[in-house]
C-alpha cells in the first residue's frame, strides 16, 4: 500500500523535507521518516538507529517553501490495523 506525502518545506543542503515541524523526512537514498526529540530543551531531528542530531534551527536556516508530493510504501499490516465498525445490532455474549 502507498501513502501520499505532501512536503511543504524542503532543505536542499540537508535533503530534509517537512510536512510540519512534527513530521519530517530524510530524502537521501529514499524517503525515510525522522524521529522528533528534544535535546537540552531544543527540538532535534534524528534518523532511527543514528546518533546524529539535526537541530531545528540548523534545518530552518535552509528551508524553502515547496509543494512536492511523494508516494511512500507503507507495510500492509498497518492497513489491517484500521478500526473496524461494529454492527450496533450485534449482541455481546
Amino acid at each position: 500500500m502507498k501513502q501520499e506525502i505532501k512536503l511543504r518545506y524542503f532543505n536542499e543542503g540537508l535533503q530534509i523535507g517537512l510536512v510540519s515541524w512534527r513530521e519530517a523526512y530524510l530524502l537521501k537514498g529514499g524517503i525515510r521518516p525522522l524521529l522528533i526529540e528534544t535535546y537540552k530543551g531544543r527540538i532535534v531531528y534524528r534518523e532511527k538507529g543514528s546518533g546524529q542530531r539535526i537541530s531545528y534551527n540548523r534545518l530552518k536556516g535552509g528551508l524553502r517553501k515547496t509543494k512536492k508530493v511523494f508516494l511512500a510504501q507503507v507495510p500492509d499490516w498497518l492497513h489491517d490495523l484500521s478500526p473496524k465498525k461494529q454492527n450496533p445490532h450485534q449482541t455481546k455474549a
